[in-house]
């Protein structure tokens, strides 16, 4: 048994000081010489009844330990958010009823995760930073949200995107994976048009901490390279922080008209070849059905793991029922006491008027 108070120490304690006061001007009233013979056991009821609530409030539980049925399937999914990914040449574009490359990167997540329902997923979200903004859990509803929250990153922040951006932050990821669960199975999803716009500092980077998608394919036991956009491209809509259909395009420095991206397929395919797995460009017309990389060969994905959850369960029932009665017992008390009162106001019987049991005022 232990406690882990329902509102936090701070109110319990609170709550326990403002009780204590309570029944110690109580006290001075119902304990003092000459009082009525029932006001030592009112006195008595109401310190049970605060030391009741202040209990509840304290939270009694004990641990519990849980073992949870779950794959052993990692998901490690990175995705490109950057401006270029907000190019509107996805099923046609707005136009044509379709959208950015952004929605098909939606549809498909949602896609990898309905696959995998039992599958510990992480997201790595790449812009002008790669950040780690899910670490692995198996909580589905944590993984819907963010694939509803997707957006592109905001437009004056941005300072040009690269794929190898991702790689010492992924490698730390897979390798460390790798060393705390090897017998899992490691699947990489990277969603990206693989366009690189930030002058090769993402590459020089990787390659300064030693990092390459050679060496990820070891650790990496299936996935895909997802890749989005047109040979024609599309152009974006500069984002500030929130949903303007309105918005001016992104413009091409060197020209001045509005910039059009175009997916690097040579740099997505290459990355695939390296690590091992499958490569598709998706344009939202005429895409291969989601089995296409959601259909792993994985032997793991067969078998299952099992996961400890701990958490306390309550046990305040026991308190509720002796408050509740010292509660009852105290309103019995109330109404009986407020009757005696009365009788002791009421009229003499026969009396003048104004006259009241208990002989003249």
């Amino acid at each position: 048994m232990r406690l882990v108070p329902l509102f936090g120490w701070p109110l319990t304690l609170l709550a326990a000081v403002a009780v204590a006061a309570v029944l110690a001007a109580s006290a001075r009233w119902l304990l003092r010489s000459g009082a009525d013979p029932g006001a030592r056991s009112t006195w008595w009821r109401r310190v049970a009844l605060g030391a009741a609530v202040v209990l509840i409030l304290a939270g009694p539980s004990v641990p519990v330990t849980e073992a949870v049925a779950v794959s052993n399937v990692e998901v490690y999914l990175v995705v490109d958010r950057t401006g270029s990914m907000a190019a509107e040449d996805w099923a046609g574009g707005p136009e044509a009823g379709g959208g950015t490359r952004l929605d098909g990167v939606r549809a498909d997540l949602t896609t990898i995760r309905d696959a995998y329902p039992d599958a510990r997923f992480s997201i790595i979200a790449l812009d002008s930073t790669a950040a780690r903004e899910l670490p692995l859990t198996s909580d589905i509803d944590a993984v819907t949200s963010w694939i509803g929250s997707l957006q592109q990153e905001v437009t004056n922040r941005s300072e040009g995107s690269s794929l190898e951006r991702a790689l010492p932050l992924l490698s730390q990821t897979l390798t460390g994976a790798a060393e705390s669960a090897p017998e899992n199975a490691r699947l990489v999803f990277i969603l990206s048009d693989g366009e690189a716009t930030d002058d090769g500092r993402g590459a020089g980077t990787a390659d300064a901490a030693g990092v390459s998608w050679q060496q990820l394919g070891e650790v990496v036991d299936g996935g895909a390279v997802l890749g989005y956009g047109t040979e024609g491209g599309g152009r974006m809509r500069a984002f500030g922080g929130s949903d303007d259909p309105d918005a001016d395009y992104i413009t091409d420095p060197s020209t001045g008209e509005p910039a059009v991206s175009v997916p690097d397929t040579a740099e997505l395919q290459a990355v695939a070849d390296a690590l091992g797995v499958t490569y598709l460009q998706r344009t939202g017309t005429g895409d291969d059905p989601g089995e296409a990389f959601t259909d792993q060969d994985v032997e793991q994905v067969l078998s299952d793991g099992r996961e400890r959850k701990r958490y306390s369960h309550y046990v305040i029932w026991p308190l509720g029922l002796v408050a509740a009665v010292l509660l009852v017992w105290e309103g019995v008390a109330l109404i009986r006491a407020d009757r005696a009162v009365q009788r002791l106001t009421l009229p003499a019987v026969g009396g003048r008027p104004g006259a009241q049991a208990g002989g003249p005022r």
